[in-house]
């Protein structure tokens, strides 16, 4: 199975287009520690926000989120670390 993106890579990801977590957080009226957040735990929202302003699918971003079609994948779907 594929890995998420790290926090730092989607923060390198994010300055290459010129935006910062803050930036993203004011534009849509939220904590950049939420933004933050949403770089490493489930939060649909705000990777929407950060996929939409980096031009790449969130299932990318986050394949052990999201199938590949692009749905939710819930806890009891997702595999377990031995």
């Amino acid at each position: 199975m594929a890995s998420n993106w790290t926090k730092q890579a989607i923060i390198f990801a994010l300055r290459e287009k010129g935006i910062t977590a803050a930036g993203l957080a004011r534009q849509n009226d939220l904590s950049r520690f939420t933004i933050y957040s949403g770089m490493e735990r489930p939060a649909p929202k705000v990777q929407s926000l950060i996929s939409e302003a980096l031009g790449v699918p969130r299932q990318q971003i986050w394949p052990q989120f999201y199938d590949k079609q692009g749905n939710r994948i819930g806890l009891i779907g997702a595999s377990r670390a031995a």
